[in-house]
């Protein structure tokens, strides 16, 4: 009804799909939570997005994973006046059935930047009013406007939520947008049937730390991380220019998809990221929970899995995990587990192991040799590999 908060928790579809669906999907089947350690501890996640901290990163480190947060682009509240302009002489063609104000200072701007103000507010008071927390709310008051619902989370993204849970076919929806990812949610709606207006009140810059995006290029060309999530189109191109301007897009165009996954929040991020040959899963809509889910199953299905002196073994992306005890476990030794792993029947020499692992693959016998040593040490109590003489290694069985 209008003026209550939106309560997510009420509606199925905002549940937590890192603990419905993924530790679902790998229980034993019974739907009970798997055993041993948080669900993405040992691996190492990549979150590329307009903050320098998003709540999807904060979401995954609440189940065990590392992450590297990267601020890709900026979104600063400056609209572009001529875009503010077209997009309101849009809103004006014609009814709208639902307004979605993402902020506050984002209404503000928009009525500052209308050319024709008092028209609007006619347009926007025959509408239903969606305010992303009480703040916009009061704005949307102050400026005359009565009815107006929020929700419970204080969230953007909820709104979308809501509407696209709540047949959105045929619907018309202003969406003042505060940042470049909240495009992805304006595509779902269109997907699902409405006609959306965008009024975006911000406009992008590159990012304040360079040496973020520099160090996730790196990450990402030594193929040390086990996934990359790009929350924005406008974020992925500006990294992978970064990369380019640096001699280094190859190197990462032939890592990502191909050995790290990759996720794109929405269609828009995943077409720029497709105009570099790389192919992205993207959820079904796009919201932190569903994102997290895909990341899960893309991390958890690439990890290894193998018999090891009579107990099981999980080779994870900086971790083992041992009869359901995790060790975390440097990225070179790791690598050299994970080539064995694959192959617990053979013998692995020094050539093959150059071959298997990217970051060895320079480095001698001696070298291989002492990353096998802290390998042993950093998984004490246990035989995980034999040293075949003159042969090589090779797990034990």
């Amino acid at each position: 009804m209008p003026g209550a908060p939106y309560d997510p928790d009420r509606h199925p579809a905002t549940r937590d799909r890192l603990e419905i669906v993924v530790q679902r999907a790998h229980s034993d089947g019974t739907g009970a939570t798997p055993a041993g350690p948080p669900l993405l501890t040992g691996f190492t996640i990549a979150v590329v997005s307009h903050r320098r901290r998003h709540t999807l990163a904060d979401l995954l480190e609440r189940h065990g994973a590392r992450i590297v947060s990267v601020q890709g682009v900026r979104a600063v509240p400056q609209p572009d006046l001529a875009a503010v302009g077209r997009a309101t002489t849009a809103v004006l063609d014609g009814p709208v059935d639902d307004v979605i104000i993402a902020s506050a200072a984002g209404l503000r701007a928009w009525l500052s930047a209308a050319p024709e103000p008092a028209r609007l507010l006619d347009v926007l008071r025959t509408a239903r009013l969606l305010a992303a927390d009480a703040r916009a709310a009061d704005a949307l008051r102050a400026a005359g406007l009565r009815d107006v619902m929020s929700t419970a989370a204080g969230s953007a993204s909820q709104l979308y939520r809501y509407l696209l849970t709540h047949a959105p076919a045929g619907r018309r929806v202003a969406a003042q947008l505060d940042t470049p990812d909240q495009a992805e949610a304006c595509g779902s709606l269109r997907l699902a049937g409405a006609d959306v207006v965008e009024v975006p009140t911000y406009v992008t810059q590159p990012p304040n730390d360079v040496l973020g995006v520099r160090r996730v290029v790196e990450l990402m060309s030594r193929q040390q991380l086990d996934a990359v999530a790009w929350l924005d189109p406008v974020g992925a191109e500006h990294v992978l220019r970064f990369a380019a301007g640096h001699g280094r897009l190859p190197g990462v165009v032939a890592q990502l998809g191909a050995h790290i996954p990759v996720l794109c929040y929405g269609p828009l991020a995943a077409a720029a990221l497709r105009g570099h040959g790389v192919e992205a899963a993207v959820p079904s809509v796009p919201f932190d929970e569903e994102s997290a889910a895909l990341l899960a199953r893309a991390v958890l299905d690439r990890a290894v899995h193998a018999t090891v002196d009579g107990l099981p073994l999980e080779v994870r992306g900086d971790a083992a995990v041992v009869d359901g005890r995790l060790y975390p476990v440097q990225r070179g030794p790791i690598d050299v587990l994970r080539a064995l792993a694959r192959t617990p029947d053979r013998v692995l020499s020094s050539a093959d192991i150059r071959l298997l692992v990217p970051g060895l693959a320079d480095a001698d016998g001696h070298a291989i040799e002492m990353a096998v040593s802290r390998l042993r040490r950093a998984v004490p109590g246990h035989s995980l590999v034999q040293t075949v003489i003159k042969h090589g290694y090779r797990l034990t069985v």
